[in-house]
């Protein structure tokens, strides 16, 4: 399991050099922008697009002197990148979490409605389900930083798709004795 955190930890910070030293991120931003038009209304977009860049400069400015000048115009384009889809991620997060309720609603039916209620947990299922669950965060993360264009609503029904489903198989596979 350590092993799996670590993977995902260094595909994490892969995926930020990637794109810190791809040339190509404002290229990405407009294409982000153009999705996330699909997603957010006009009036958030608007405020967004007034926001990122003072994010972006606040972050920047927490850096000592001697680094942000080296790296302010080399990191400025990713920075934003990964600030708008933190952003738009934050304003969707709401839909993830009607997922996970949803999830656990359905969840908690099958285990009710169960004709005879197992009284062996099957350790393996639910040691998969809070795996998996434990790896949404790591995909939205991961979705943040990644070097290529994926559309935002792709990014929520796989988040989805996925609370819904580890919430699910947590409840139902849950131990009913200790």
């Amino acid at each position: 399991m350590k092993l799996t955190w670590l993977g995902a930890f260094v595909l994490l910070f892969a995926s930020v050099a990637s794109l810190v030293s791809n040339r190509q991120s404002g290229r990405l931003i407009e294409q982000s922008w153009a999705s996330a038009s699909n997603v957010l209304p006009d009036t958030e977009l608007s405020d967004l697009q007034r926001a990122i860049p003072a994010y972006t400069a606040r972050v920047l400015a927490l850096l000592p002197d001697p680094f942000r000048e080296k790296f302010a115009a080399k990191t400025w384009p990713a920075l934003e990148l990964m600030i708008l889809r933190s952003l738009l991620l934050r304003h969707v997060a709401p839909v993830i979490l009607i997922a996970l309720i949803a999830g656990f609603l359905e969840g908690s039916w099958a285990r009710a409605n169960q004709k005879a209620l197992v009284k062996m947990h099957s350790p393996m299922r639910f040691s998969l389900a809070l795996t998996s669950l434990g790896f949404t965060p790591i995909l939205a993360a991961l979705w943040i930083t990644a070097p290529v264009t994926v559309t935002p609503t792709l990014v929520i029904l796989a988040l989805g798709i996925l609370g819904l489903i580890s919430t699910h198989n947590l409840v139902v596979h849950a131990p009913t004795q200790f």
